[in-house]
């Protein structure tokens, strides 16, 4: 008799966004009184349930076979299930896919050769640091950075042995969320359909909550992963006496420097002194005027993270075949649903196989 893991039915239940009334109907064989029996562990199915539960939620039966995943808890999971919007099916979906792909992330990881260029310091407010803007400013020390802007904000972080997923996060109130087990290495999932320069600060942000919140969650955690986000960005002593104004122009300019946003740069402004409080409400009436909040002009090309893609093209020695044709099935997922997961991955494999 094949094992059954009840915790992967949860997760394929999940991420398929169905209720436990809605797979019942769809199996017309099972109540839920039973169902939920399975899902907690404390009723076993029959061979023929788990496979009618295998073909009503599209996944090989191998896949509830699993016993080596984790449970994610993001660090910062308690910020997006602060917004009232955002609604329990959602959360649950993301939770599902963040599960799937850092777990296959751990089993990659354990054949893995990569080797981190970057230290990545962990920062304790109050401890080794007294803010979060001087956490920015010690990292930027380590890494180098100086006060220069950052050309490529996920080379950098992904050198320090962070990955970085591209997710269809489509409720667009939920940005992004980071996430660090024992086993697994620390992991940054984006909302791929933001804004590129909201993308960049969401990363910068999350990279606030890896590099502040490993050990110690605070309550004032996503006002301290936005200050670092906003000096790890734009250094305050680079930027201080150079927004003195109201021309939007200036702030267009800036941008393209600094690769952050207007809004970003109209807040970091009226933070530091450069500008008023009179002149903030001036400089948001025209953003409004122009439509620019809802699109800011110039937008910035998006960066795409590389190294998973490098972990599969390592682990699959360079075979093309195998990351197309066997990989899925290592991941115990079907070919469209591993497309699915990895479009953005698979995207960087083309480009690596293409250049190797």
């Amino acid at each position: 008799m094949s094992t059954f893991n009840p915790d992967m039915l949860k997760i394929a239940r999940d991420l398929r966004g169905m209720s436990q009334t809605e797979l019942v109907q769809k199996m017309k064989n099972i109540t839920q009184a039973a169902l939920s029996k399975i899902e907690k562990g404390d009723l076993k199915p029959s061979e023929e349930t788990k496979k009618q539960l295998a073909k009503a939620l599209n996944f090989p039966e191998r896949f509830f076979a699993q016993l080596d995943h984790f449970k994610v808890s993001p660090i910062s999971l308690h910020a997006y299930r602060k917004k009232a919007t955002t609604t329990a099916k959602v959360l649950s979906q993301i939770n599902a896919e963040m599960t799937i792909k850092a777990s296959n992330l751990e089993t990659l990881n354990l054949f893995s050769q990569l080797a981190e260029k970057r230290p990545l310091p962990s920062y304790q407010i109050y401890m080794n640091v007294s803010t979060a803007r001087e956490a920015a400013l010690k990292l930027r020390k380590v890494w180098g950075l100086g006060l220069n802007p950052i050309e490529n904000l996920t080379k950098i972080i992904e050198q320090s042995g962070i990955y970085i997923f591209y997710c269809d996060f489509e409720e667009d109130h939920i940005d992004g969320v980071s996430l660090q087990t024992q086993n697994c290495p620390p992991c940054i999932f984006l909302n791929k359909n933001q804004p590129n320069d909201r993308i960049r600060f969401t990363l910068a942000h999350e990279l606030g909550h890896l590099v502040l919140h490993k050990y110690a969650p605070s309550i004032d955690m996503e006002d301290e992963a936005n200050e670092f986000a906003a000096e790890f960005l734009v250094p305050t002593e680079a930027i201080k006496g150079q927004l003195q104004t109201t021309n939007l122009k200036t702030y267009a300019a800036h941008k393209l420097v600094w690769k952050v946003s207007m809004a970003a740069l109209i807040v970091k402004a009226k933070h530091i002194g450069d500008i008023s409080d009179r002149q903030s409400t001036t400089l948001w009436r025209q953003m409004s005027m122009y439509g620019y909040r809802k699109v800011e002009p110039y937008p910035l090309e998006r960066e795409y993270p590389q190294r998973f893609a490098e972990l599969i093209v390592d682990f699959c020695q360079k075979d093309r075949n195998k990351i197309m044709n066997e990989l899925p099935s290592f991941f115990n997922l079907y070919p469209e649903d591993f497309y699915q997961l990895y479009k953005s991955d698979i995207e960087a494999v083309e480009q690596i196989m293409k250049v190797s």
